[in-house]
């Protein structure tokens, strides 16, 4: 069995795979919420991935990361550590540092100033998808971040990104996903608009050419090793990059812990559908590879921060929110 742990509210990404919509058989695979996990004494025996970390507080993934650790002291095997998996902006530094990105991140708080121009602005704890307004200069940058602050809205939180995008195929633009689960990396799909912002893409723009080059990269997994790299530095065992091309080359906008993977459905265009397939059927033997034997429970140890309650009730009590 295999278990997603999520925050509140966001434990629906995988949800196809519950739903018995995922389109190819799966190991079994439930959800549950880091608030639940953090007071159970006894854990089900399974896989678990701790997902969706760039949502939880400081104080929660401190929590996070000492319940990763009373579930490894019990047998567990765990996937993404929240003490090492880097967040955002630590992973966006990370990647420039080590020269897979040619372009920066900065804390909107920190009064940033870019190295290279144009920038935008993005959360750096949400997927909601970034305003496309670009800011050529330093000038129009320090404007909008004093606008922004005098209209109400924190700094803290928002990153200043370096735009590092180019024009992929027959004026549109592409932005890739590539899933790593344990050791496994699969090419899964791409996604394509008339913007260079490219969230969820529109299918009616996936030309014929452009369906030859993701059957192409789906089944030859062409960018499984370099997108590994970036997982490797990040400390991330489980999750999606999102990449594209710049100059030639590979570049990782993000990886999320807790993507989103809806209902199989038939692609009209053959090609799509067998590399929606392929694709498919790649994850779910990856979740096969992670997965745990079920049956039964096994009681977690006392942590520094996950203290026994009083011996008459059941379960555990964090600390109180500093």
């Amino acid at each position: 069995m295999i278990v997603l742990i999520t925050t509140r509210g966001h434990g629906y990404t995988l949800g196809s795979i519950n739903k018995g919509t995922f389109g190819v058989p799966t190991p079994p695979f439930r959800r549950t919420t880091y608030d639940r996990m953090f007071r159970r004494f006894r854990a089900p025996r399974a896989t678990y991935v701790f997902a969706d970390l760039e949502r939880l507080s400081p104080f929660e993934l401190s929590l996070a990361a000492d319940l990763y650790r009373a579930l490894t002291a019990a047998g567990f095997r765990c996937l993404n550590d929240p003490a090492r998996a880097m967040s955002r902006v630590e992973l966006l530094v990370a990647l420039e540092a080590a020269g897979i990105n040619p372009f920066g991140a900065y804390r909107a708080d920190t009064a940033p100033r870019p190295k290279r121009f144009p920038v935008f602005l993005r959360s750096e704890q949400d997927h909601v998808q970034a305003a496309d307004t670009l800011y050529p200069d330093q000038d129009t940058l320090d404007a909008a971040l004093v606008r922004l602050r005098a209209a109400g809205t924190p700094l803290r939180g928002l990153l200043v990104v370096e735009q590092a995008a180019e024009p992929y195929a027959e004026g549109r633009w592409a932005k890739w996903g590539t899933w790593r689960v344990g050791d496994h990396m699969s090419v899964d799909h791409i996604a394509v608009d008339d913007t260079w912002l490219v969230k969820y893409g529109d299918h009616a723009k996936v030309t014929g050419a452009i369906a030859e080059d993701e059957h192409d990269a789906v089944l030859s997994n062409r960018f499984a090793e370099p997108v590994r790299r970036a997982f490797d530095i990040g400390g991330i065992a489980f999750g999606r990059a999102d990449h594209g091309s710049f100059g030639g080359r590979p570049v990782v906008y993000e990886i999320n812990t807790n993507a989103y993977l809806g209902r199989y459905s038939n692609h009209k265009n053959p090609l799509r559908a067998e590399a929606h397939r392929v694709a498919r059927t790649r994850f779910a033997e990856a979740l096969e590879a992670i997965d745990s034997e079920g049956g039964g429970s096994v009681a977690l140890p006392a942590t520094p921060l996950r203290r026994p309650l009083a011996w008459w009730q059941i379960g555990f009590v964090g600390p109180k929110r500093p």
